[in-house]
């Protein structure tokens, strides 16, 4: 797996929102970079715990800015946002019982984050 790198077209032309988009890469690029490091399992905890944190944050910021240019879907919206925060959570909790991360699961956030932004977040400013 390698890092995820921005591009332009996950760019919604929402600085607030693009600028916080690039830092939840930012975020699963430490994770990414401290599994292949091999680097401690709470340093890789820590990372997860800030991605949640980031993405609770950002989640509450872009469903309240969708919320205002329109109120179709954005309860959906809202259910997938939690369904990451959970997936985060259930990859937090296996790393610390096997004591280590799986790659396949970062894969997973990885792909998930960027098909949101593509697909879903594009849906409100289409």
């Amino acid at each position: 797996m390698n890092k995820v790198e921005w591009s332009s077209s996950y760019a919604l032309g929402i600085e607030i929102i693009d600028v916080q988009h690039k830092k939840l890469f930012n975020i699963m690029n430490e994770i990414y970079t401290a599994s292949e490091n091999d680097s401690d399992i709470q340093k890789i905890i820590e990372l997860f715990d800030e991605l949640t944190k980031y993405s609770n944050y950002h989640f509450n910021e872009e469903e309240t800015y969708f919320s205002f240019m329109s109120d179709e879907n954005i309860e959906i919206h809202k259910q997938q946002h939690q369904f990451f925060i959970d997936e985060i959570e259930k990859i937090k909790q296996q790393c610390l019982r096997i004591n280590g991360m799986s790659l396949e699961l970062l894969y997973f956030l990885n792909d998930w984050l960027v098909n949101h932004i593509k697909i879903e977040d594009h849906k409100y400013i289409d």
